[in-house]
């Protein structure tokens, strides 16, 4: 294994030196606050990337016959001329942490470098609104952002879904779920160090005997139950654990990109090699010095900074490659 990036090796030394908590330990609020010094602390004298405009907007649909209503923040790009890309962006949190407030600066930094209209999604959070909530929400905001994509200034032949880590669950199941009732509404999904199986055997990760830096095989034990709270019998199924999904043919063409430092990397991989197997053009992008909050972390880590840049600048082109206006090129040619 590559060694960790030098500066995330120090967040990681100064977190152990701070005797910091597990991140889902004490109250919901308790972490959450957390989070919030913690990023705030991060931000403190830094400037955020520009964009055009931000717009807070409430999206609905009906999912399974009920009115899902989520808050949405819409990010416009600088110097767009026409027509531009769509994401539809799921933060990461482990279903519990997270908002489209603190993770402000990654969705901004994703609309300047894509060119790309960015729909960040604020999502109900567990455990006071366990599963299906926040996967109810995802599928209702990606079929909004569809039906209303030209209304937010983007190109109806080129939306896409991104997330990270939980949120990368959230993109690829809403877009698995959308795929099979609006086929080619979706030209690609990103998926950032996904975690796709919450039936995962932990115990399987523990006996690697890997010091997983930031994300430990006990707080996937905590993902887990504070999620699926009293359907954990439903984590082998799909959703919530699109690795197990039946079927993932029709799928948007996905970029995955994964951490060597991170213990879903193999699943990340795993789900990769599936979708592949299902004849949905899949690339990987390897971070093998990157641990699994990496991409959150651009203004804390050069290297983290380039990894982020690699990623955006990747899905831009990957968008292009497999819309209806890039058809000449191809996942064979793209790089």
């Amino acid at each position: 294994m590559q060694a960790l990036d030098p500066q995330l090796a120090e967040i990681v030394h100064k977190v152990a030196e701070a005797g910091a908590p597990p991140p889902f330990s004490g109250t919901p609020e308790q972490a959450r606050g957390r989070l919030r010094q913690a990023i705030e602390r991060g931000r403190a004298g830094k400037t955020l990337p520009e964009v055009l405009s931000t717009q807070d907007v409430l999206a609905s649909g009906l999912v399974n016959g009920q009115l899902v209503e989520v808050p949405v923040r819409v990010y416009r790009p600088k110097a767009s001329q026409g027509k531009v890309p769509t994401i539809v962006f799921f933060h990461g949190g482990g279903f519990v942490l997270g908002s489209i407030e603190l993770m402000d600066d990654v969705a901004r930094k994703m609309c300047r470098d894509t060119g790309a209209v960015v729909v960040s999604v604020d999502y109900r959070l567990a455990p006071e609104n366990p599963f299906p909530a926040a996967h109810d929400d995802a599928l209702a905001a990606t079929n909004w952002v569809v039906d209303n994509v030209e209304l937010l200034g983007g190109d109806a032949t080129r939306v896409a879904v991104a997330g990270e880590s939980a949120g990368a669950n959230l993109a690829t199941t809403a877009a698995i779920l959308l795929s099979r009732e609006r086929p080619k509404s979706l030209v690609a999904q990103l998926l950032v160090v996904p975690g796709v199986d919450m039936a995962r055997d932990v115990s399987e990760i523990e006996d690697r005997g890997i010091d997983y830096p930031m994300l430990k095989p006990s707080d996937l034990r905590d993902i887990s139950r504070l999620y699926m709270g009293d359907q954990a019998s439903r984590a082998k199924g799909f959703p919530p654990s699109p690795l197990r999904a039946f079927s993932l043919d029709g799928a948007p063409p996905a970029l995955v990109a994964v951490a060597g430092h991170d213990p879903l990397r193999q699943e990340g991989l795993a789900y990769a090699e599936k979708l592949s197997q299902n004849r949905v053009p899949v690339k990987v992008l390897n971070f093998d010095s990157m641990f699994h909050l990496f991409f959150g972390m651009f203004e804390a880590s050069a290297g983290a900074c380039l990894a982020n840049d690699e990623i955006c600048q990747s899905f831009s082109r990957w968008i292009e490659a497999h819309s209806s206006e890039g058809a000449g090129c191809s996942a064979a040619n793209f790089s």
